[in-house]
């Protein structure tokens, strides 16, 4: 069973976010800072981490940095936030992020995202223009037949 770190604030997004994946079969566990996330990081070793960004004790671009030096840099990781500052999406791409996603954002999209980088795929790639990021073809076949492309976070 493929485990996965949610690193979040806010509890009753993490809650829900456990309860989403554990439903979809995946082992979850929650961290309600990037503190206490790089320890169960550490002790624990997922296979994907899904993190928001703007967080007490630790802003999840820190975190995510911290994670590659401590060994931890192929443990794709997901960024989540609600904040709409420009420039996130760019951070988040050069630091090697999986996907990006804005707050609310369709979970069904989410668990593609997840369900892909964990088979060993790239969740997303970035458009250089719009600023978007968009799933490769190989994810398009875990996302329902109607749906052409998706984007994160716009």
């Amino acid at each position: 069973m493929k485990k996965i770190l949610i690193i979040e604030d806010d509890a009753k997004i993490a809650t829900a976010l456990a309860i989403r994946l554990e439903a979809a079969g995946y082992l979850a566990c929650t961290a309600p800072n990037g503190f206490e996330g790089l320890k169960l990081a550490l002790d624990n070793r997922p296979d994907l981490i899904l993190m928001d960004i703007w967080m007490p004790v630790g802003i999840g671009f820190s975190v995510a940095q911290r994670l590659r030096t401590l060994g931890l840099k192929e443990v794709p990781v997901i960024f989540i936030t609600a904040s709409k500052l420009g420039g996130l999406r760019k951070t988040a791409r050069k630091l090697g992020a999986a996907a990006f996603f804005e707050k609310p954002y369709d979970s069904e999209q989410l668990l593609a995202a997840v369900a892909h980088t964990l088979e060993g795929g790239h969740a997303a790639s970035q458009k250089e223009d719009s600023g978007e990021f968009e799933t490769d073809r190989s994810a398009k076949s875990k996302l329902s037949p109607a749906r052409e492309r998706v984007t994160f976070g716009v």
